[in-house]
């Protein structure tokens, strides 16, 4: 998984990477027009021609080498020392708060908002808005006092790199969610795929292999029960790796949860005696594809285990949003079991279903509870945050 969350990262990287260099081009472009249009405004030690040259050059160093969160290398923060350094110079010679690159110094901490975490983006904001000010106040070619527009201009700066570092960072995340949800969509895709050439061929082979030998037995005038549960055996992987297949291949996050939820129990009252009720309400939500997928699968093992094993004729789901979380309870009427001693002795070692269902929730954010008593039926309660 850390490996897909890798090449997820690297993927985003690299589709918001321009983005720094496109505010780069604009700053220097107001900062040259600045200089040639008003030469006069500006105490500048460079002369502007080779200011202008330099900085145009570096930037566009910059825009072929852009900055590579994802490679977190001593020389690739040494280059972003080294773009640090170069604002700081910048500021310094052309005039603290006054200098036409004020805004040309905001690239570190825009670049730093949509690639690094926002602990490091936070520590290069309050750095920036420190040189800024110590440049105009400490300056070695131009000493100038603070005076009122000194201190507004000082404001409006402070206001820019805050907004520079915060709201990239946010508007990343949902950036972020969607590769993830692509990547991981993708992947299932390619299991799937695996699954249906590998698993179900060797099943399917398996099973013939299983009625082959039974029937020469049979011919032998043997009969042996072993035989016939290897067949049952073979046949219950062969449908629970169908039902695998199935949600892997028609789960594509187009879906919303409770359109696939009621598909789904229609085809089993269909393959089944179980009858079923929906009560849903809620509304045109829709939920973030990792969680919607989780969730899918929660009540897919829910309703799996009800068909083999609660001798069941009634399945009663419901579905409701309340304070911002989605709540879902799927109850039978079958035999039901003692949810206390499942948990207390240990008894869970039989089968994983209930703990692959809780780590699921929990993955999620969420939580599973299971109500059961002998001759009572079964009711799974699940609830998952809406928020992401």
């Amino acid at each position: 998984m850390d490996r897909y969350r890798d090449q997820t990262l690297i993927k985003w990287q690299e589709s918001i990477g321009i983005v720094p260099s496109a505010y780069r081009w604009l700053a220097f472009a107001i900062a040259t027009a600045q200089i040639f249009l008003f030469p006069s405004a500006y105490n500048l030690v460079i002369p502007p021609p080779i200011l202008v040259t330099g900085v145009g050059i570096y930037t566009l160093l910059k825009t072929l080498r852009p900055f590579r969160g994802h490679e977190r290398s001593f020389f690739t923060f040494g280059v972003f020392g080294v773009d640090f350094a170069v604002c700081i110079f910048l500021v310094i010679s052309t005039g603290g708060l006054s200098s036409p690159f004020l805004l040309y110094t905001l690239a570190p901490v825009l670049t730093a908002g949509l690639l690094l975490g926002p602990r490091i983006t936070c520590g290069i904001t309050v750095l920036s808005g420190a040189y800024v000010i110590s440049a105009h106040l400490v300056n070695p070619f131009s000493p100038t006092r603070l005076l009122l527009p000194e201190i507004s201009y000082f404001i409006v700066y402070i206001i820019a790199a805050s907004l520079a570092a915060a709201l990239p960072y946010m508007i990343n995340i949902n950036l972020r969610q969607r590769l993830q949800s692509e990547d991981i969509l993708q992947e299932r895709q390619r299991l799937s795929r695996e699954i249906h050439d590998i698993t179900a061929q060797t099943l399917s082979a398996l099973r013939w292999q299983a009625q082959l030998l039974h029937r020469r037995l049979m011919t032998m005038g043997i009969e042996l029960d072993e035989v016939k549960q290897l067949e049952m055996l073979v046949e219950k992987a062969q449908q629970d790796t169908r039902e695998t297949l199935e949600l892997l291949r028609s789960y594509t996050g187009d879906i919303s949860f409770l359109r696939y939820l009621k598909g789904y129990l229609e085809q089993l009252s269909q393959e089944s005696n179980l009858r079923f009720r929906l009560d849903a309400d809620i509304g045109e939500l829709r939920l973030e594809a990792p969680v919607e997928l989780q969730l899918l699968r929660i009540c897919q093992e829910a309703l799996i285990n009800i068909r083999k094993h609660s001798r069941a004729y009634n399945i009663d789901v419901k579905v409701k949003s309340v304070n911002k979380h989605l709540k879902v309870s799927i109850a039978d009427d079958g035999c039901g079991f003692d949810a206390l001693a499942y948990y207390q002795d240990g008894v869970q070692a039989r089968g994983h279903g209930l703990a692959v269902m809780r780590e699921r929730a929990e993955l999620i954010g969420g939580r599973l509870r299971v109500l059961s008593m002998p001759g009572r039926g079964t009711e799974i309660q699940v609830e998952v945050p809406t928020n992401g």
